[in-house]
């Protein structure tokens, strides 16, 4: 194997996608910081899809899933969470008997309203430190970025990967 004296990402700029998830990171610790504060110390940033995908008269289990991306289990278990602390409540669906509706109890609505208040609280501050237009044009493009996204990852699965050495 031949010894390298340099390492060729030095130099470079940090890589968007490190950069991205840094923001995230930070992001999801404010949210987590704040819903804390307002007394819900046993809900996270990860239960976020939850709350913000469901809708007011309830929402299956499978379309809550599907609309955040994830696994029907992985939706399973933030709903089972939420749901042995006593912020959704679940019960069988009305119009298929097969599925569960999942509904946001009043302590659900609680920790919605105070997210909301975390997330403008936020919102005011990237406004102050980079200015409300750069904010705007920044969530512009990120949501370019991600609805690029799809065919972007298609493409690069379905490309030869050529090794050299």
């Amino acid at each position: 194997m031949a010894e390298r004296r340099t390492n060729p990402l030095v130099d470079r700029p940090a890589p968007l996608g490190s950069l991205l998830s840094a923001a995230a990171r930070t992001l999801a610790a404010e949210l987590d910081a704040g819903i804390a504060a307002a007394g819900f110390t046993d809900v996270r940033a990860a239960h976020a899809p939850v709350f913000q995908l469901i809708e007011p008269d309830g929402t299956r289990q499978t379309t809550l899933a599907e609309r955040a991306g994830m696994t029907k289990q992985a939706m399973g278990e933030l709903i089972r969470h939420l749901e042995q602390h006593g912020y959704v409540e679940v019960e069988v669906d009305p119009a298929d008997r097969r599925a569960r509706l999942v509904r946001l109890t009043t302590r659900g609505w609680a920790v919605v309203d105070a997210g909301i208040a975390v997330v403008e609280r936020f919102d005011r501050h990237l406004d102050e430190i980079v200015g409300s237009a750069e904010v705007t044009r920044l969530r512009g493009t990120l949501l370019r970025i991600i609805g690029a996204g799809s065919s972007h990852a298609a493409g690069l699965q379905s490309a030869k990967v050529t090794r050299v050495e």
